[in-house]
């Protein structure tokens, strides 16, 4: 199955609110068109191409401005042909090139690729492609045939040849000139003339080539507040204050920061996938024996065995076995349904029963209630969180003000009166060191990432990115009852909960008796025209919680739009910021929590970074003989320890 990603358009330059009705009712009869929010003047939806739609657009204003928004950044919507461009691609953790022979088999037969050719000596895959994300469909494509191999790509053709004495000669010759170099700083020490701070200062560069190489890079591209261009602002300023061993020794440890950190990142991401990892192996029978295997090798046909308690992964017919389904995220019922022979079941039901049921298989894996989950939250509008805008925010505004502050202290003082400030050149440096970083706005992203993670855990899909964290900011819960349903005590203590968050609580009742409560409002009877009249009076950002068709309109006006009706009605789910799949009613509170917690964690990560700057800077003011190492150290164990504690809403 080929999983085509869906991108976000904005349309502006509006004239009237009549052609802005006009146009949202054209667009919404479209079902490439989903999760479609109506400003005041513009209009922001999700759909996989939009030259389908382009006709529609300039037949009611051909003045209309369309603009795509990548990473949150608008821009002009290109509508030119697409250029063919050629790919180069290689494979990691290949056991047998077998499965490089069925990807290959697969990709000739898709129009999107052209010229499709492998090199066997050289283990390259060629193509032609006009697409943007080649490497990207590869990878699901490679991931359904063996989940293990990894695909890269490479810019231009690797040819074979010898490199290892090339590779290693130049390693020789580096090691050669740096013992040289070291050699004549040492032998120089005792002598007064620059000839000895040069050598330490090669020696220092020498060590910190690959840094120096991405310093001067980033320079002649303008990019002076790069961890790199600092670094070697900080080492210069190391060698000139005269401590030269030191500074050496910084940049020593300053290469291991990277292996260190990364490390860091590759156990939080790791947890991060654990959190959402999908199911990859089912039981088969065949020839009456029970066999465990990746749920991509299930053909039609096959025999599956589901045991009590477990998820049916594959839809199917039952064969053998009886039992109670809950089947909420396919039917928004939260009756259990009993199966027996010849019953349909679907991908997503859970066997709520005391027995096995036997399954036979009607549909590939990738056809499945997890994959569709996978692509509501990988096909997502792409936005950054307001948490992460303001860690971006003060990482942009730290750099600089820490380089001038470094450049005042280390350069300026000094020129000034050097015998007075003289020393302060080392603390300069120190601060050019922890101008270097600024890992919070990592954690944050990681942080929210982990938030994600959690809620797809407890069977709250986040559809888009802004959704979990813009909860946090809303001002009014707009809570949508079950149609013509009686209210539950389970429904009554969610209320409870949830006007205990410090937000207004609205009850829309639709059931068949009429609510009151003196501690929210309730409005009882009310056609969906009244409901978008109401939400107009009240105190916004509003979240509104539906479950139907006819919300749609109402999760289009809210700031945040939660559906609880699981997958049972797509156009539902591709029209809320976040869809609850889950039975109980408990998971609407379980949102809200997790965005709290989410956005605690990265305030107080973000408060913990500055805490420790902070003290690193009046310490190394206070006594100016503060080793670079040592505030190297303390700035990579405050990194792996806020990175590590990023995740800790997974628990």
């Amino acid at each position: 199955m080929i999983i085509l990603e869906k991108k976000t358009f904005e349309i502006s330059n509006i004239k009237d609110v009549e052609e802005l009705n006009s146009l949202s009712l054209a667009l919404n009869e479209k079902e490439q068109v989903s999760h479609m929010k109506i400003g005041k003047e513009t209009i922001i939806f999700n759909c996989i191409e939009i030259d389908a739609l382009l006709s529609l657009i300039q037949s009611i204003n051909k003045e209309i401005i369309v603009q795509e928004v990548i990473d949150g950044k608008k821009r002009e919507y290109n509508f030119a042909q697409k250029k063919e461009k050629k790919h180069y691609f290689m494979f990691k953790n290949m056991i047998s090139e077998d499965d490089i022979y069925v990807l290959i088999e697969r990709i000739k037969t898709d129009s999107r690729y052209q010229d499709v050719e492998y090199d066997i000596q050289n283990k390259i895959l060629m193509l032609i492609s006009d697409q943007k994300d080649v490497l990207a469909l590869l990878r699901k494509e490679l991931f359904k045939i063996n989940p293990s191999t990894i695909i890269v790509e490479h810019r231009k053709p690797i040819r074979s040849q010898d490199v290892f004495n090339q590779k290693f000669l130049k390693t020789y010759i580096y090691i050669a000139v740096l013992l040289v170099v070291i050699s004549l700083a040492l032998i120089t020490s005792k002598d007064t003339t620059f000839i000895t701070p040069l050598m330490w200062l090669m020696a220092a560069l020498l060590f910190a080539r690959e840094s120096l190489q991405r310093a001067w890079k980033q320079i002649r591209q303008f990019h002076f507040f790069q961890s790199d261009v600092l670094f070697i602002f900080a080492i210069l300023l190391g060698i000139a204050s005269g401590a030269y061993v030191e500074t050496c020794l910084a940049v020593i440890v300053y290469q291991f920061i990277a292996p260190i950190l990364s490390k860091a990142l590759e156990h939080s991401i790791t947890r991060i996938d654990k959190t959402v990892e999908m199911p990859e192996v089912g039981i088969r029978v065949k020839d009456k024996q029970e066999e465990e295997i990746s749920l991509y090798e299930f053909e039609v046909n096959d025999i599956m065995v589901v045991h009590p308690k477990e998820t049916i992964h594959i839809p199917g017919i039952v064969t053998k076995g009886e039992t109670m389904l809950n089947t909420y995220s396919n039917t928004s019922e939260y009756e259990l349904v009993k199966v027996k022979k010849g019953n349909k079941v679907r991908s997503g039901d859970i066997n709520a029963g005391e027995q096995d049921i036997y399954i036979r298989i009607t549909k590939l894996y990738e056809s499945s209630h997890f994959i569709e989950l996978m692509n509501i939250a990988s096909t997502a509008p792409v936005y950054e969180s307001k948490i992460e805008k303001y860690a971006k925010k003060i990482s942009q505004l730290y750099k600089p003000f820490m380089f001038i502050l470094g450049l005042i202290i280390g350069v300026v003082l000094p020129m000034v009166n050097f015998k007075e400030y003289g020393l302060y050149i080392h603390v300069g440096a120190i601060f050019m060191i922890l101008a270097c970083s600024f890992i919070s706005e990592e954690s944050t992203s990681l942080g929210v990432l982990a938030g994600f993670a959690k809620a797809f855990e407890n069977g709250i899909i986040i559809e888009s990115s802004l959704g979990l964290d813009s909860v946090n900011v809303t001002q009014t819960i707009v809570y949508d009852r079950f149609d013509g349903v009686e209210v539950t005590d389970e429904e009554l203590a969610l209320f409870k909960k949830l006007s205990h968050m410090g937000r207004s609580l609205v009850i829309f009742n639709d059931g068949p008796v009429a609510l009151e409560n003196d501690q929210y409002t309730i409005y009882n009877d009310l056609t969906v025209t009244e409901k978008l009249e109401i939400m107009d009076t009240l105190v916004g950002p509003i979240v509104y919680i539906g479950d139907s068709f006819k919300d749609i309109a109402l999760l289009q006006k809210s700031y945040v739009g939660i559906s609880r009706g699981g997958l049972s009605d797509s156009k539902v789910v591709e029209n809320s910021d976040i869809v609850l799949i889950d039975s109980k009613l408990d998971k609407v509170y379980e949102t809200f929590l997790i965005a709290r917690k989410m956005r605690t964690n990265a305030i107080i990560n973000n408060a913990m970074t500055i805490i420790m700057k902070l003290a690193v800077l009046i310490f190394a003011l206070s006594w100016t003989g503060l080793p670079l190492w040592l505030a190297l150290i303390a700035e990579i164990l405050t990194s792996v320890f806020v990175i590590r504690t990023s995740t800790r809403i997974l628990g």
